[in-house]
């Protein structure tokens, strides 16, 4: 097993993770930190948020934004109270333009 730190970057602020967490491989460290991406993506308005993901001796392995599923959920959150509001205009079908 591998330790990877995963560093947190969003507008001007990051947090440097000094600590790490151990993975079996790159591909379990990648999809770690995708998931942290897409839960603070899911949980506040990080737009700007990327992971990067460093190995034990410091290389950058990959550069993580949260996944645009995200974004739609949070859409779907702030929406659900008022028919026809969307926030990003390529979801919005033809049909329901006319509402807008």
């Amino acid at each position: 097993m591998q330790v990877y730190f995963f560093d947190l970057y969003w507008g001007d602020e990051r947090f440097v993770d000094e600590d790490g967490i151990s993975h079996f491989d790159e591909g379990s460290a990648l999809y770690y930190g995708q998931r942290i991406a897409d839960r603070i993506g899911r949980d506040a308005d990080y737009g700007s948020l990327k992971v990067h993901i460093r190995s034990g001796n410091g290389e950058l392995l990959a550069m993580i934004a949260p996944s645009n599923g995200r974004g739609r959920e949070q859409d779907a959150l702030i929406g659900r109270r008022s028919l026809g509001v969307f926030h990003r205009p390529v979801d919005v079908h033809p049909a329901l333009s006319a509402l807008i």
